[in-house]
Parts: structure tokens; sequence; C-alpha cells
């Protein structure tokens, strides 16, 4: 696959000052593009401007309609993983307490991949039952598949972070009044 090559770690945060007049219909259309893109709210609080989803699973290869896996790297990590994001989009009023419609908007994207402890397949019969417990983890144990297994956090996910930075600021129809150079993560 072309472009396979890992992003570029987060250097600063994803983020962009705007004018927003209506705050109330700016975080309903937020909402409203996060459940578009199966990204269900967890946590909705208004009066901090805070709105975090629940963690979903990443789409893989063949999920061409999901918004979750930009580029060929991220694609690929979620088709040999199972990845899940936890999407969470804060909107404040800008360090310095600036008066009238002035917002800072930021969106941080967490990722986390699932792991459980492999199961010993010693015998052709052995593979029908990869996912019952009677079958013993590579250790020799026997018990529950999901005893063991957690979520490793693998970060912020910079480049579906720009994706949504993006999306919301278009949903809002207007440009940003400042976005600064910094915080635009990736190289590219």
């Amino acid at each position: 696959m072309c472009g396979c090559e890992a992003p570029a770690p987060a250097m600063s945060p994803t983020l962009a000052a705007l004018r927003i007049s209506d705050r109330d219909a700016f975080f309903d259309a937020t909402q409203t593009l996060l459940r578009e893109l199966d990204l269900p709210p967890a946590r909705v609080d208004r009066e901090t401007g805070l709105l975090s989803t629940v963690p979903t699973t990443s789409g893989q290869w063949f999920e061409f309609w999901r918004a979750d896996s930009r580029g060929g790297y991220q694609v690929l990590e979620n088709s040999l993983h199972t990845i899940r994001r936890t999407v969470t989009v804060s909107l404040a009023r800008p360090q310095g307490g600036a008066a009238g419609d002035e917002y800072q908007l930021s969106v941080e994207v967490q990722k986390e991949r699932y792991s459980a402890p492999e199961r010993q397949v010693t015998t052709a019969s052995g593979a029908l039952a990869i996912y019952n417990e009677r079958l013993p983890t590579e250790e020799g144990l026997r018990g529950a598949a999901s005893r063991g297994a957690h979520w490793v956090p693998l970060g912020r996910d910079v480049l579906f972070e720009e994706h949504l930075l993006d999306r919301i600021i278009e949903r809002a129809g207007q440009a940003p009044t400042t976005r600064p150079a910094a915080a635009r993560n990736s190289p590219n």
C-alpha cells in the first residue's frame, strides 16, 4: 500500500478560533456531524462546551464509507487490529477572556488497541474452539477470553483530528478567524 508511513506524532493541540453567533446551534450541528460519522455522544455539557463520544471501533479496509481511517497506515492498522477511537470536542472562550462571539474550538481523538491473551491451538479440531474458554491461553491458563483483555492507549490520531476540525468548521458555514500554523500537526 502506498502511503503506509505512520503519521507524525501530535506536536500541539488541534484547534481553531471561530466567531459563533449561535453557540447552541453550533453545538447541535457538531453533535449531528459526529452522529453521522458513527460517533455517538457519551457526554454533552453545554455549559462548559464539552462533548465527548462513546469509544467506537474503527472501520477496516472494506468499510469505505467510514471516515475515521485517514491514510493508508490508518486503514492497514485498523484492518490488522481492533482499534477504537474516542473524540472530545471543546468549545471555550479564548485565553484572555475575549468578549463577544469569539470561541476556541479544539478537537482531540484518542486511539486504543484491543489486547487479549492468545489461545493455544495444538490440533485442527482445537481451531474450531479458538474462542471458547475451554481452550487454554499460551500460558496454559483456562478461563473466559475476556479475562486479561484490555485496551492499550496509542495516543492521539492527528489526521482524524484535522479532518474532524475541518468538517466542523465547514458545517458551521464560515471560515475560522485564526487557525494557528502550529496547530496543523500533519506535514502535508
